[in-house]
């Protein structure tokens, strides 16, 4: 059970959420919810959500006390004895209303950071720090750096010199910022993050043994309300910058190659890696584990399954899945196909041995 906390007794009853999410109450609208939960986990006292037909076959025997359901979703036969639903017009719109609202209640109960500078922290004087920004202890910030009204940066945060940090930015501990990047308004950079690392370039040395490293002069821009997660790294472009938009998520341990763009309000899950070069246009969905090759172009509004190996460029708004990959629609027919072979096969064998 995730306990709702403190500070939020005017939503515990399934009357008081429902004015926060605009729904209706069917059932005991006295009953009070004390954690949240998905409903397979969900036990007395707990609130749920229920957004389409294969979670909701599990209401009527749930331990759950309320269930936030979407307008016209059968939950089947279910006793009110105890028991509401909250009918909403998207049970995951309204969950997030509800998520904001604990955490905003929460937070309030949480001790904040006292804005300034830690006496542990390490700040060259030509850094500019606005005052009610905070710094932590062993923080480093390099010459020349910039950070905004509001921003937090955690302990043991590296900046190197002639960075910008925006307002109302959160830099979790461990995160590294290379030197000239930048990181837009209101952006939060989790645990560990890298920004502006070496590109990844060698060629063969001239001299016919080893090879010798291409340097990397660029510099990282990312736009405002932009979050990256855990251990995620974005190398510094060769020359000029690696863009990633506003608006755009990354999931933890995600690789951004050099001089690659991401356009606005782009989703990356956990595990793919972008090779250098590689533009994504705005509002595209990436799966986990994907991979992109170098120097293509993958249009707007894309969707790339998880597991997907992409070598070829691809056209505004499509689907492709597979590895490689190609338009879902074909791979889907081969999968199908290849899901077959073993009956075929066996059908073969028994045609072609003699009788």
């Amino acid at each position: 059970m995730s306990e709702f906390g403190l500070g939020v007794d005017t939503i515990r009853t399934a009357d008081g959420i429902a004015l926060l999410v605009d729904g209706e109450v069917e059932g005991d609208g006295g009953v009070v919810a004390r954690g949240i939960e998905a409903i397979d986990h969900a036990g007395e006292g707990d609130l749920t959500f229920i957004g389409d037909a294969r979670h909701a076959k599990h209401w009527a025997t749930s331990s759950a006390s309320i269930a936030m359901a979407t307008r016209g979703i059968d939950l089947g036969d279910w006793s009110t004895n105890g028991r509401a639903v909250i009918r909403v017009a998207n049970a995951d719109q309204a969950m997030i209303l509800v998520l904001e609202f604990v955490e905003a209640a929460t937070a309030d109960l949480l001790e904040r950071p006292t804005a300034g500078i830690n006496a542990g922290a390490c700040v060259d004087p030509t850094a500019t720090i606005e005052e009610d920004a905070v710094i932590g202890p062993f923080a480093v910030i390099g010459a020349r750096c910039r950070i905004g009204s509001g921003t937090i940066v955690e302990s043991g945060v590296r900046i190197y010199s002639d960075a910008i940090i925006g307002d109302n930015v959160h830099l979790h501990s461990g995160v590294i910022i290379r030197e000239r990047c930048v990181v837009g308004d209101r952006s939060i950079l989790h645990a560990g993050v890298v920004i502006g690392s070496d590109g990844f370039g060698y060629r063969p040395d001239p001299g016919g043994v080893g090879l010798r490293k291409i340097p990397h002069i660029g510099h990282v821009k990312i736009g405002a309300d932009v979050e990256i997660g855990a251990n995620s790294c974005i190398d510094r472009g060769k020359f000029g910058a690696t863009i990633i938009g506003q608006g755009s998520k990354i999931d933890n341990l995600c690789q951004i190659g050099h001089n690659v763009k991401i356009g606005k309000y782009v989703v990356i899950s956990g595990l793919t890696g972008i090779a250098g070069s590689t533009t994504v246009g705005d509002g595209t969905l990436i799966g986990g584990g994907v991979g992109l090759s170098d120097h293509i172009r993958i249009g707007v509004g894309c969707q790339i399954a998880g597991r997907s190996g992409v070598m070829n460029d691809i056209p505004d708004g499509e689907a492709w899945a597979g590895m490689p990959a190609k338009d879902a629609r074909d791979a889907m027919k081969e999968w199908a196909v290849i899901r077959r072979l073993p009956e075929w096969s066996k059908r073969l064998r028994g045609l072609l041995e003699p009788r």
